[in-house]
């Protein structure tokens, strides 16, 4: 499971990312304060909503034969749902 911190001024709640979800995955799944879904490439992904962070934990589908485009989707979506591109998120995680 990954912890990803949200830039101030994003919310984090579920509504806020089922919304952004639903532009990646159809048929996103709510159970309590964690979406479930999946992406072509990805079996599942559950993404649980906190106060300043998002913890993400996937599935991938190791049959899938494009990995590089459901790796590029998935990092569009985390940058759409925490503000930060791959390159801040990886910046952030050498600091801790």
């Amino acid at each position: 499971m990954r912890e990803y911190p949200v830039k101030k001024g994003l919310k984090t709640s579920v509504e806020a990312v089922l919304e952004i979800v639903k532009k990646y995955a159809q048929g996103p799944e709510v159970e309590g304060n964690t979406v479930i879904f999946s992406m072509p490439g990805i079996k599942k992904i559950r993404i649980e909503c906190g106060k300043k962070t998002l913890d993400v934990e996937t599935e991938t589908d190791p049959s899938y034969e494009d990995p590089a485009k459901s790796l590029k989707m998935y990092n569009n979506m985390i940058t759409e749902l925490t503000g930060f591109d791959s390159k801040e998120r990886k910046k952030r995680m050498s600091k801790v």
